[in-house]
């Protein structure tokens, strides 16, 4: 049973389209569904709204919105692009995180998504700080004798807790003190944001590191990430995907916790979406977005663009 979330009731209070049929992805996402309402396939969104993490990490807050902010924009988006299949997409709401500590918060986090993913679900989790990437690791480690964990980020996150608690900058440190997935991998980590010590932990611990200079080297970071995710799947591996918007440059993402002068397009970070739920990740993430600092919601609707991507990957499998 699900414990401790709050329905979101934003879907049926959008506007209606001025033509009846211009159908939008509000008008087919389910909001009251409960956990046995969910079968093998389906997808669900579940919302974080907490920037406890970030706060400790001596981050912007903000982030705590983006949950909210996102799905206003998602529901506007025409159902056109999700190509000839209509999926069947749950909205179970957010976890409660008022009033609670952010370990309580994780706890609960791990329990709902180990849940979904006993029932065969695709699950999309809109943070919230980064922190979220911790309970969702341990969830797919729990979850499947194989796993891969690749982390989109100019950081590497590894950082050391602060007076023994945990963070948005802690989250693939405990993933790899709780248990070594069968392959981790971060993409796109950048030259000046992350500390030799913390490429050495990464390495030492048996992680790969594919940074922001070598992709660009290379080409094409979808292709790139299509490629390594194919090797996945032919290793029979489940995988999490989990996207840090500081990964996109701030001319693109403005409204995020600790933007960056360079980084992916938009387009280039939309396709990666795409490309994660077409090579049938378990789980995608979308964290570190903070409508405080965006401009006329431009990474809100980027996010809820990369949600919408998923959701049409997703569908292109079947």
């Amino acid at each position: 049973m699900i414990q401790h979330m709050v329905p979101y009731d934003g879907w049926a209070a959008m506007p209606e389209p001025r033509e009846k049929l211009d159908r939008r992805l509000a008008s087919i996402i389910c909001s009251d569904s409960s956990i046995e309402d969910i079968s093998e396939g389906d997808i669900v969104l579940l919302g974080i709204p907490q920037d406890i993490g970030i706060q400790r990490n001596g981050g912007r807050i903000g982030a705590a919105h983006a949950p909210f902010s996102v799905r206003e924009c998602l529901g506007t988006f025409s159902l056109n692009g999700l190509g000839k299949h209509q999926p069947k997409i749950h909205d179970i709401g957010n976890i409660m995180c008022e009033g609670r500590t952010l370990e309580d918060i994780r706890a609960n986090h791990h329990e709902i998504v180990k849940e979904l993913l006993q029932k065969s679900a695709r699950v999309i989790i809109i943070g919230g700080g980064h922190d979220i990437a911790f309970p969702s690791s341990c969830a797919m480690i729990d979850s499947f004798e194989a796993q891969s964990i690749i982390n989109i980020d100019p950081h590497l996150d590894v950082r050391e807790r602060i007076d023994g608690l945990g963070h948005s900058g802690t989250p693939f440190r405990e993933m790899l003190e709780y248990g070594k997935p069968s392959e981790f991998i971060e993409f796109g980590t950048q030259a000046f944001t992350a500390a030799t010590h913390h490429r050495e932990y990464i390495k030492q611990s048996g992680g790969r590191i594919i940074t922001y200079d070598h992709i660009r080297a290379m080409g094409s970071a979808a292709d790139q990430l299509s490629e390594l995710m194919q090797a996945m799947c032919e290793a029979d591996h489940e995988i999490y995907v989990t996207f840090d918007m500081d990964a996109v440059n701030s001319a693109f993402a403005p409204g995020v916790s600790a933007s960056a002068p360079i980084g992916f397009s938009a387009d280039e970070i939309v396709q990666m979406a795409f490309v994660a739920a077409a090579h049938g990740a378990r789980i995608i993430d979308i964290a570190e977005v903070n409508p405080l600092y965006d401009v006329d919601k431009r990474t809100s609707r980027l996010a809820a663009l990369m949600i919408a991507n998923c959701i049409a990957g997703w569908n292109s499998r079947l």
